[in-house]
């Protein structure tokens, strides 16, 4: 066995003769590629075979680092991804090369920016026994910046990619130079500073700051070494028989060999001229993370061999859009939108919600629905409206987003909707779970309720064996029966002591059983907030019923006309039965005596009796999992009525055997997720009906590698079935811009399409913030100047003029909230990097405990989904050429015109946009016809700033004059001030004391020395 091709090790290196060197054709790279290109020997096809049967770690780690760089290493491996496909193996095998090219271009980008890469020493590399090419590595703390900001708390996962080399590349220039001697790892367990890693090619072992020695003389790589020259021995015995010097394998595997030997030479070689070893020194730099990469390239293997509906109806141009199936007899459209009067929803909301409900409770066919919901529109809530309709008629639903936020966002409505959990729906709260990384999710105590990681700790210490939920039962059950017995030899044991006397049976009985029955009533409010109903069965009404029955207890016999006497009775010796540990566990569940005790109790002991009776019941449970975090994590995801997720995080449920699988998916901003990463849920066992709610006219998935961009790999399926002409409920009403704000994106994106609620066309909805028309709820704020430029590594523009004027506006604006004590927030939006870092790093930290104003800097796509109470667009762009570059992406304006609520205000050089011939030509000249254009330079404050940023040396020495005034002024008031002193002291001395005397002639010495320094800095 061989470790995978080395694309940058040629066979003139080892003298191995080679056909293409034989035949004049040029080096084995050459020869490789070449052979890429040719049909029948690994061409498109011959790759898509060999890449069904290899994982994505196996295909990344046979890449060398020259491959990684090389834009064209699978150009001819990557074809357009077409709009309808014939079958399921063409619709699969069709992201097969621009999945791999978007890794390789993931990986690329990385290494171009390799500067801003985290890095840490690597401390030692161990070989393991287990797995050719795996090592135990340990590494140091982990330094460096990313985008200009720290990342201090950057911690490996399981699928980063690193890449090891001897010193720190600066830039892609020098990764080139020393590619061969860099390895890419890949990233499979992580404990602590120590994890495990899968090798592109032999790693020298070692510690940091001890020997080098040559690869292979560890004790593994030896024998993996005498394995070679094994291997190369017996292949030569079978080429010299068949006279096939040239045979693959053998060629291969003699590479190998000579490789470590050649290595080995080198290093002694390096030895004897140096005269000393040389000290063993690495470092290791994060590239990616591969996890939604390799989970979309498992599903794309597996789903070559399912046979799914859903899949099979989304293939060609069948319409299964959302309508009504003729085989069903379920309720009517309006029957449905009777039922969802209670939410307050708009027709559109309505119609979008019922037609979703009508198709999910068909089981003749599939369907795939699609809600259009542009900026404003109530998405949001219309999903959660519709999650809770699906909740109550008990439909298992998953609810997926690209992203955390997007998820988080429609949890949270669903909780604030829902509010109370009565008994008198089919549902709990532990019929709800959200879960994924902890790291990336901002967990709030609202969430906190439906987090799966939390509640498994909770649930983890109910399920517990000593003093879970058998305890707690137990010792309710034996507290009842055996009550007298308990306080006597209470009394007993405090004989003689005050405490003895004053301990009546009332007292005790009281705070013993209120302490156990508060135990166990916390169990039961564990597994009733945190358990699925399905999960328990009917012994959920019993333990509600139970809850009922120990408050009914503890209420009538702690009132105030219950006496020791009629506890006594009520806890009748006669009755007891010794303490015994398995003294119910025959007992039975008898379902008719418990469906018969469900009446009305008005006496304590009839009460005590059917509470004993059903405890021991309830004893005996058994619990639906044992005591560990795992069984009880999958317990609640198996039993879960609805999922929240990322597309990326459902790939966990593909584990699980549920005892009901997920029949409906829903997946929010489903324009911005990849259609192949659509396919991790999709491909889910029993998804029936599909739900993708989104807008196409807002941000799509990122996509790194041009060629894959070229091939439509970043197109969503809502976007391919948009395209195919499925039908979509459009969302009509708009609840969150001041109409000036929404009048231009509805125009130029939906047609005027979208109509403005009654809310936002309220008088009161519009709000001034700073006084003069500048600052109105819609305005374009135009500045004049030169100052665009690039970052330190020449990727990204900025503008310091912007920067300038953002920033005090958002200092005049904190000013002014203060005074007003209104509470405000404030967005500041930029579509480059550069430009949020140069904010981020002018405005500081000094909002971030501001009483009145919250202040947030991002970039256009962190802020999709969000909105504030004023939001700033620092364009960037000023040139005479009119280049804006990727600011001309209509999906990214969108997003940044429909982020206000109250005000919106765009600062840009209107020069430069208008001549651009790009939609923001079109916004300055709206602005203008709507006179909405103000020029900075006849704004006072604004003029200051922008000239400040423009002409330094101009305002310096503007700054200088102004001080120099200032000067004059102040020691003519000091001057001043000091005559009328000395006067002062010149009348009076005769007439004070001598103390106050004493103290005015010091006063008066201190100005003279004032005076007299101040003088001589400033004239």
């Amino acid at each position: 066995m061989r470790r995978p091709h080395d694309a940058s090790d040629g066979d003139e290196d080892r003298g191995y003769p080679s056909s293409s060197a034989v035949n004049g054709a040029g080096d084995e790279e050459e020869e490789r590629r070449q052979a890429a290109r040719t049909p029948g020997k690994d061409g498109p096809v011959d790759a898509l075979w060999r890449w069904r049967s290899q994982s994505l770690s196996e295909i990344v780690l046979s890449w060398s680092v020259d491959q990684i760089l090389d834009k064209d290493l699978l150009r001819d491996k990557v074809s357009k991804i077409p709009e309808t496909f014939s079958s399921i193996e063409q619709y699969m095998t069709s992201y097969f090369g621009p999945l791999l090219e978007e890794v390789r271009g993931d990986m690329c980008s990385s290494m171009e920016d390799i500067s801003n890469a985290p890095y840490a020493d690597l401390l030692s590399v161990n070989s393991m026994r287990k797995g050719k090419g795996s090592y135990e590595i340990s590494l140091g703390r982990w330094r460096g910046t990313s985008h200009g900001c720290g990342i201090d708390n950057y911690k490996p996962k399981s699928a980063d990619v690193l890449l090891i080399s001897e010193t720190k590349p600066a830039n892609q220039s020098d990764i080139l130079k020393q590619s061969k001697s860099c390895v890419i790892v890949w990233v499979s367990k992580v404990n602590g500073n120590k994890m495990t890693v899968k090798a592109s090619q032999l790693m020298e072992t070692g510690a940091q700051g001890g020997e080098r020695r040559p690869i292979g003389a560890n004790k593994y790589d030896k024998l993996y070494a005498e394995c070679l020259d094994k291997s190369w021995e017996m292949l030569d015995q079978e080429a010299m028989a068949s006279k096939c010097r040239n045979s693959s394998v053998h060629r291969n595997v003699w590479k190998e060999s000579h490789k470590v030997e050649k290595r080995s030479d080198v290093h002694g070689r390096n030895e004897k001229e140096t005269g000393e070893s040389k000290r063993w020194s690495f470092y290791a730099m994060y590239l990616t993370n591969m996890v939604t990469y390799d989970r979309v390239w498992v599903v794309l293997r597996r789903g070559l061999t399912m046979d799914s509906k859903i899949i099979h109806s989304m293939l060609g141009r069948n319409n299964y859009a959302l309508g009504h199936c003729k085989h069903c007899v379920n309720k009517s459209h309006d029957e449905i939108k009777g039922d969802l009067c209670d939410f307050k929803l708009n027709d559109s909301q309505l119609d979008a919600v019922a037609s979703c409900i009508l198709a999910s409770e068909c089981t003749h066919r599939s369907s795939m629905g699609l809600v259009w919901g542009p900026p404003g529109t109530g998405k949001t809530t219309t999903v959660a409206v519709m999650l809770q309709m699906l909740l109550m008629k008990e439909q298992r639903t998953l609810a997926c987003a690209p992203t955390n936020m997007a998820v988080l966002q429609v949890a949270s409505r669903l909780l604030e909707l829902i509010g109370d959990f009565s008994l008198r729906h089919n549902y709990s709260l532990g019929d709800i779970i959200l879960f994924g990384n902890k790291d990336r999710l901002q967990i709030g105590k609202l969430l906190s309720e439906i987090y799966l990681d939390d509640r498994v700790q909770k649930l983890l210490s109910s399920f517990n064996r000593q003093h879970g939920w058998k305890h707690c039962v137990d010792s309710v059950v034996t507290f009842l029966k055996n009550c007298n017995s308990r306080y006597r030899m209470s009394v007993d044991i405090q004989q003689g002591s005050s405490d003895a006397r004053d301990l009546t049976f009332k007292k005790y009985f009281t705070s013993r059983f209120s302490t156990l029955a508060d135990g166990l009533v916390r169990c039961i409010d564990t597994f009733y907030d945190h358990l699925p109903r399905s999960s328990l069965g009917k012994n959920f009404d019993k333990m509600m019923f139970v809850k009922r029955l120990l408050d009914k207890l503890q209420q009538s016999l702690s009132a105030d006309d219950v006496s020791d006497e009629l506890l006594f009775t009520i806890f009748n010796p006669a009755d007891e039965v010794p303490d015994s540990s398995g003294s119910h566990d025959d007992l039975i569940d008898d379902e008719d005596d418990f469906h018969d005790c469900k009446i009305s109790l008005d006496s304590p002991l009839d009460i005590k009796s059917l509470c004993i009776k059903i405890l021991m019941s309830l004893s005996n449970m058994r619990l639906p999992c044992e005591d560990n975090e795992l069984s009880i994590r999958d317990l609640c995801l198996k039993h879960a009525k609805l999922i929240f997720c990322t597309a990326s995080s459902s790939f966990e449920l593909f584990r699980l055997q549920s005892v009901r699988p997920i029949s409906i998916l829903v997946i929010d901003e489903a324009a911005q997720l990849k259609e192949c990463e659509s396919l991790v849920p999709l491909l889910l066992q029993g998804i029936e009906h599909v739900l993708l709610i989104g807008d196409e006219n807002q941000l799509s998935s990122l996509v790194k590698s041009k060629i894959a961009k070229d091939a439509d790999f970043g197109r969503s399926l809502y976007q391919r079935l948009c395209t195919m002409g499925y039908s979509k409920h459009l969302l009509e009403v708009q609840y969150r811009m001041h109409p000036s704000i929404s009048k231009f994106p509805n125009s130029n994106f939906y047609d005027n399409r979208i109509s403005d609620g009654p809310i936002v066309r309220q008088e009161d909805y519009a709000k001034s913030y700073l006084p003069g028309p500048i600052y109105g709820a819609y305005s374009f704020i135009h500045i004049d100047n030169d100052m665009e430029m690039l970052d330190s590594l020449g990727q990204s523009s900025k503008n310091m003029a912007e920067v300038a004027v953002a920033a005090n506006i958002v200092e005049r604006l904190a000013k002014e909230c203060t005074e007003k004590r209104q509470r405000t927030s404030v967005g500041i939006i930029s579509p480059y990097t550069a430009q949020v870092i140069a904010l981020q790093d002018r405005l500081g930290r000094k909002f971030e405990k501001h009483d009145f104003l919250s202040v947030t800097v991002k970039s256009i796509d962190g802020f999709q989904g969000g909105e504030e109470d004023i939001i700033l667009i620092s364009t960037v762009r000023s040139n005479k050429d009119g280049k804006v570059g990727f600011l001309s992406d209509s999906g990214r304006i969108n997003v940044a015109l429909t982020r206000a609520k109250y005000c919106l205000w765009i600062l840009g050089n209107g020069t430069t946009l208008l001549a651009s011939n790009s939609i923001w030509a079109d916004l300055v000249r709206d602005s203008k016809r709507r006179r909405c254009f103000f020029d900075a330079f006849k704004d006072k404050d604004l003029a200051e700033v922008v000239m400040f940023a423009t002409k330094p040396e101009q305002w310096n020495r503007r700054e200088q004059v102004k001080q120099r005034a200032l000067s004059i002024l102040l020691v003519r008031h000091v001057v001043t001030s000091l005559i009328v002193c000395d006067c002062f002291l010149f009348l009076f001395n005769k007439t004070i004391k001598s103390e106050s005397y004493n103290y005015l002639l010091h006063l008066y010495t201190l100005h003279m020395v004032i005076f007299y320094v101040y003088s001589r800095i400033h004239i």
